[in-house]
């Protein structure tokens, strides 16, 4: 039997949601409740490349393993999100947008694009703390609508710029709306990456691909039961090891749009 690791993929811990995206925003409140949910399940909470390594290399996981990520690299991580995880002792992995270090979240829309980012120094302070960090490009394109240089630059640099800033090795990656190809999956794993996240929204699993690690996106709408059915593998399909048609046609919308939206 194959067991699933579920890996939870959050944005913002947050009271005060910026307008367009509350959908992504979870309340501290219902965030500490997803956290002691995990503590009265017995999970097992580790970094996702600790998860990564065992899955590369077989190694048999713990019972009740699994991780939790957030995307983006938003301030409120340091002062909600964190203190609630390290007062569980809880790992985290947190993927970050190099370009935007000490900025605002400008590559959002409308008021959305202004919530404060993490410095270089609140990222180094997390990662002297035990977060990991990981990266999440320079400037969180659709990197499977780039030409692959640009494609390229965005993973390399991205890996440069978070190593000069915490002096120590970045070996984690995580797709930018989770969109990837088998080519951008090269792109990483040559760029010296050792792991990377997708989302699909599926289990992972100890067979996943360790280059697409399937996450399920938790929203404001996700509960503590919901929680509780997704850790019992409940509420979402396992991952399979091949993308699905319908993320390939997406990806063919995606790229019409991108060429009308030009084209004006």
């Amino acid at each position: 039997m194959i067991r699933t690791l579920p890996v939870l993929l959050y944005h913002s811990v947050t009271d005060s949601p910026a307008r367009g995206f509350e959908k992504f925003t979870v309340h501290p409140d219902q965030f500490e409740s997803h956290l002691d949910h995990l503590l009265d399940d017995d999970r097992l909470v580790m970094s996702l490349g600790r998860l990564a390594a065992h899955i590369s290399t077989g190694t048999p996981l713990p019972e009740g393993a699994m991780a939790v990520t957030f995307d983006d690299g938003l301030a409120d991580f340091a002062h909600h999100a964190w203190p609630l995880l390290r007062a569980r002792d809880l790992p985290a992995t947190l993927y970050t947008v190099a370009g935007y270090l000490g900025d605002r979240s400008r590559w959002l829309p409308g008021e959305a694009g202004r919530m404060r980012m993490l410095d270089a120094d609140e990222l180094t302070a997390l990662a002297d703390d035990g977060v990991e960090i990981g990266a999440h490009s320079m400037t969180h394109p659709q990197l499977d609508l780039l030409p692959l240089d640009r494609a390229r630059r965005e993973i390399v640099e991205s890996k440069d710029v978070l190593e000069q800033v915490l002096g120590r090795p970045v070996t984690s990656f995580a797709y930018p709306h989770g969109h990837h190809t088998r080519a951008i999956k090269d792109l990483v794993s040559g760029a010296g990456y050792t792991s990377a996240a997708a989302v699909r929204n599926m289990l992972s699993h100890e067979r996943d691909d360790v280059f697409a690690l399937a996450r399920l996106t938790v929203t404001d709408a996700v509960s503590e039961t919901d929680i509780g059915r997704l850790l019992q593998g409940r509420g979402a399909r396992r991952a399979p090891r091949h993308q699905l048609l319908r993320t390939r046609a997406g990806r063919q919308v995606r790229r019409l749009r991108e060429r009308s939206g030009r084209a004006r």
